[in-house]
């Protein structure tokens, strides 16, 4: 957390709401967040503007005239756009709470755009990064990166998927699914969602999956992202219980309440010291379901 839908909708908000404004004010609060190549600064960003975004999985994009600025969230990072020019969007990680008092002691980074607009950056962890890099240098970075196909681009095709996890076929399902060189996006949330749409139990081998198990894990990744992305991610905040069942997420952060597929009681563990919610009846640890 923020995965992909999270890290999209904070795209989509600074793309729909920011981009082309005039930046004029800048004001960097923790100078670790940002990382430099070149000797950019990023006060080479006043009196700029955001020409435009990309993403390639949790990792963001902002294009500008002097730079490209490439942003990563990491565990806690949450971005707010307020201001009397603007509708206001919010995205990342929920705590602190997102009608909390803006700036706090975990704002990062607040930029200031022509028409009574602001950015602002937290993060209670301090792990969110920003690199400055040229743009002759943005293919290069990137790829070193090793990144797998982006789950909303048409690189991810099942046949992709496939191959990807032949080709760790000894490893736990989950770590592979939540590792970013073998697909681009997926967290902790979302890999639980994914397996518990497949009745996959996290722990299996991927040699041990079948192609009809694969084809579902990959119905499963697109389904959720079907109803996450839309929705701006999952909306989870772990001091309070989630109670709707109708509610997305259905089985991450559920432990105790009944499955939605079967009714049985949902469980926690750990897989590879990841907190893991799954049913047991219909993720069974051993054997294959044929539906």
């Amino acid at each position: 957390m923020p995965e992909l839908p999270e890290v999209e909708a904070a795209r989509r908000g600074i793309h729909d709401q920011l981009r082309g404004r005039t930046i004029v004010g800048i004001e960097l609060l923790r100078p670790g967040l940002v990382q430099s190549e070149a000797g950019l600064t990023i006060d080479l960003l006043q009196d700029q503007s955001i020409d435009d975004t990309s993403r390639h999985g949790k990792y963001m994009v902002w294009h500008t005239e002097p730079m490209a600025l490439v942003v990563h969230m990491k565990m806690t990072g949450q971005f707010v756009a307020r201001g009397d020019g603007i509708p206001g969007f919010v995205s990342g990680h929920p705590v602190p709470a997102y009608d909390t008092e803006l700036p706090h002691k975990s704002t990062h980074l607040i930029l200031d755009f022509e028409g009574e607009a602001r950015l602002y950056f937290t993060d209670i962890r301090h792990f969110g990064r920003i690199w400055l890099v040229p743009h002759d240098d943005l293919a290069d970075h990137m790829a070193r990166l090793r990144l797998g196909p982006d789950l909303l681009s048409d690189a991810f095709t099942l046949e992709a998927l496939r191959d990807r996890l032949r080709r760790r076929s000894i490893g736990r399902i989950k770590p592979i699914l939540l590792d970013q060189t073998t697909v681009a996006g997926l967290g902790n949330i979302y890999v639980d969602e994914v397996l518990w749409y497949a009745k996959i139990h996290p722990s299996r081998t991927a040699e041990s999956l079948t192609d009809a198990e694969i084809d579902r894990i990959y119905e499963g990744i697109v389904e959720t992202m079907k109803i996450a992305v839309p929705e701006g991610g999952a909306k989870i905040n772990r001091s309070k219980a989630l109670t709707d069942l109708g509610q997305f997420p259905f089985i991450h952060a559920r432990e105790g309440f009944p499955c939605q597929h079967c009714g049985a009681t949902i469980t926690k563990t750990k897989v590879n010291n990841r907190g893991t919610y799954l049913c047991l009846d219909c993720q069974p640890e051993r054997g294959r379901l044929s539906s």
